[in-house]
C-alpha cells in the first residue's frame, strides 16, 4: 500500500531522492537528511504503515519483521561494535505518519542526547 502524499512512500518509489544505505524486499534504510549524530539513518517499511496500526495489535507481525531489518542495518554499519541508539518518535514528536525507526551512532558519546 502507498499513500500518495507521503514523503517516505515517494522515496521508496524513487519519486523523491534519498541516499539509500540498505534494503531488502520489505524495508528500506536511508540517511537522515537532518542528522543529529555522525551516523543517523531511518529504517522504514516499503509499504505505508502508520504508527497507529503498529501501536495496537492490528499489525501484530510488524515488529517481528522490522527489528531484524533494523539489526541488519546496525550490523552493516558496524554500530554493533561501537554503540548505537534506536529512537521511535510518537504522540506529536513524529513528523511523518509512515512508521520508521531512527538509528543513531558513530560517536564516542551517546548520540542525539543522553537517555
Amino acid at each position: 500500500m502507498r499513500a500518495p502524499d507521503c514523503l517516505f512512500c515517494k522515496i521508496v518509489s524513487g519519486e523523491e531522492p534519498a541516499v539509500k544505505v540498505w534494503e531488502n524486499e520489505e524495508f528500506l534504510c536511508i540517511q537522515n537528511k537532518y542528522p543529529v549524530a555522525k551516523v543517523h539513518v531511518l529504517v522504514m517499511p516499503k509499504s505505508h504503515i502508520v504508527k497507529q496500526e503498529v501501536a495496537t495489535s492490528a499489525k501484530g507481525e510488524f515488529w517481528g519483521k522490522m527489528m531484524p531489518a533494523v539489526f541488519s542495518v546496525v550490523h552493516e554499519l558496524k554500530l554493533d561494535q561501537t554503540g548505537y541508539k534506536l529512537v521511535n518518535n510518537g504522540a506529536g514528536y513524529n513528523h511523518f505518519d509512515h512508521e520508521h525507526l531512527h538509528v543513531l551512532g558513530g560517536t564516542k558519546t551517546e548520540p542525539g542526547g543522553v537517555t
